[in-house]
């Protein structure tokens, strides 16, 4: 009985440890590739780097693109939405990490 509980309470342990060290794999991965992100970089340099996104949204002078972006090792990943900015030639001009964007709604 008494081996059976530790064995219970080293597996959750164990488990917990694996959880915060996959989380913060996450976090650090996207922050990696964001910080690669450039002023005057194309649509094909951002879809290289980032992959596919999360949406696109156009009007008659920019685009937007949104990617999913974990932040937070310590308490655990919270989502933020990288959002990029392209004119109409498909450069890079503006980006920046916001919590919440019109045009993404997680389920």
């Amino acid at each position: 009985m008494k081996n059976s509980i530790i064995i219970s309470v080293t597996a959750i342990i164990i488990t917990l440890v694996m959880v915060m060290s996959l989380s913060s794999c996450i976090s650090t991965r996207d922050t990696v590739k964001i910080n690669k992100v450039e002023m005057g970089m194309t649509k094909t340099d951002i879809q290289n780097l980032l992959g596919t996104p999360l949406f696109k949204n156009a009007n008659e002078t920019s685009e937007e693109w949104g990617y999913r972006k974990m932040v937070g090792e310590i308490t655990g990943p919270e989502q933020m939405i990288f959002v990029i900015t392209f004119n109409n030639d498909g450069k890079v001009i503006a980006y920046n990490s916001v919590k919440d964007h019109p045009y993404y709604y997680p389920y």
